[in-house]
């Protein structure tokens, strides 16, 4: 478990590099080298993590691991929204992941002696799992291919909604508007915004629509991502603009990128096409792609999504820009009614593998006819918070918690005697919430509510 979750802050301190670099100027070589100590960490743990139950040593230093990672993701994420509180940057647009009152002292400097101190802590570590005789696993440089891979076919899979949406009528009845136009001008649509507040689902929704399949001739959707592969988006869009043979196909692919290039002019300046590209990380993704992309004298259109506005601005400076807000308190309830729950005579509640992928804080509150909540491996796999509060007939917690190791903090708070006493150390509940470092229990009342 250890290893899964210090492999995590690694690959979210990444994301933070990539997303956020202007929020972490002064101290990205030492983030960069942290996220590299983490990972040769990760390497010992797969086997440390198997052998805890030799040593109290051994079970000790899995937990400082763990601390380490924590502490690690901590200070980076903190030092990144002090700094995009300065630039005058909304909080929740920086880093959604704490809110937080923050030291003015906060410096560069202060954080990079925080940083020095965790690498040298981690650099004891890895000693100590070495002399014990702990054995390192190669970690793959491939992982992060073959898990864009993994997205990139789930993204792909456009043909359908997975779920039922919410909040997104006026914004996809704008983007259609402006897609229908056929007068001259404006080629390229963008969304935008941070991640996890649906871009994919809007673009997916706007593929999808009724008028946008009768309007445009063709239709296409490639997945871009951080590991973008010009050559094969290139052949992907244009097999799907042309609906070739299977004999045509190979002929795309013995093609040059020069012919390629060529004949995806063509097709958008012959057919109207709308073409989306999801997910552009930078303006340089999109410089390697733009030359099949002309935008001037055509009938087709693009859209595309980005959490950089600036690839939007740079795609096109007249572009349609449509950013996505988050959705307010009603909104985020129905959809969490929606996405993840299912429920039953309005006493359980089933929170359904793959339904909340980027959530990190939960809180359920005066939910009073709540008897049990059901949580699936996998149904909410970056859950950092959460709080349980007057829910007063709710029995016990969901056996899913103990998979979810990213949970950082737990807070129960006015609820029954025996709901405490289950998560009491050596109750019957305990081993679902053993992996959280701090837990909770506040204003416990008595089981006659």
């Amino acid at each position: 478990m250890a290893e899964s979750l210090v492999s995590g802050v690694a690959e979210r301190l990444g994301n933070l590099l990539t997303q956020e670099a202007n929020f972490l100027s002064g101290v990205s070589t030492q983030v960069e080298l942290l996220q590299t100590e983490l990972k040769q960490m990760q390497g010992l743990l797969k086997d440390a993590d198997a052998r805890q139950d030799e040593s109290e040593a051994v079970r000790q230093w899995v937990a400082d691991a763990r601390e380490l990672a924590y502490d690690a993701e901590d200070v980076i994420t903190t030092y990144a929204l002090k700094v995009g509180s300065r630039k005058g940057v909304g909080m929740q647009k920086v880093v959604k992941r704490w809110a937080c009152i923050l030291s003015e002292g906060t410096t560069a400097y202060n954080v990079g002696s925080e940083i020095e101190n965790i690498k040298m802590k981690i650099t004891n570590l890895k000693t100590n799992f070495r002399d014990y005789g702990i054995k390192e696993s190669i970690i793959q440089g491939g992982g992060s291919s073959s898990s864009n891979e993994r997205e990139r076919e789930r993204r792909q899979t456009f043909s359908h909604l997975e779920h039922d949406v919410v909040g997104f009528d006026d914004d996809l009845n704008k983007l259609v508007e402006f897609l229908l136009r056929d007068e001259e001008g404006n080629r390229v649509a963008s969304i935008c915004g941070m991640g996890g507040l649906g871009k994919t689902t809007l673009a997916k929704m706007v593929y999808n629509y009724h008028k946008i399949k009768q309007h445009f001739d063709c239709r296409t959707w490639s997945y871009i991502s951080k590991q973008c592969q010009r050559r094969r988006i290139w052949e992907e869009i244009l097999i799907k603009l042309l609906s070739p043979t299977k004999e045509e196909r190979d002929g795309i692919q013995k093609l040059t990128d020069a012919e390629i290039v060529e004949k995806l002019g063509e097709v958008q300046l012959q057919k109207k096409c709308l073409v989306i590209l999801d997910d552009i990380w930078d303006i340089e993704t999109w410089n390697s792609l733009r030359a099949a992309f002309p935008l001037k004298n055509i009938r087709s259109k693009i859209l595309l999504t980005s959490r950089n506005k600036e690839v939007s601005l740079h795609v096109d400076t007249e572009a349609f820009l449509h950013e996505l807000q988050c959705l307010n308190k009603p909104r985020s309830w129905e959809l969490l009614e929606k996405i993840a729950i299912s429920r039953r005579k309005g006493e359980d509640m089933v929170c359904s593998e793959g339904g909340f992928p980027l959530l990190q804080y939960l809180l359920l509150d005066n939910l009073y006819s709540l008897e049990e909540w059901r949580v699936q491996e996998g149904a909410m796999p970056s859950l950092c918070h959460l709080i349980i509060d007057s829910c007063y007939n709710l029995k016990t917690i969901p056996d899913g918690l103990r998979f979810v190791t990213t949970l950082r903090e737990l807070e129960i708070n006015d609820m029954p005697k025996s709901f405490k006493d289950r998560l009491d150390k050596g109750g019957p509940d305990f081993y679902k919430v053993q992996h959280v470092p701090p837990l909770y229990l506040n204003a416990v009342t008595s089981d006659c509510r």
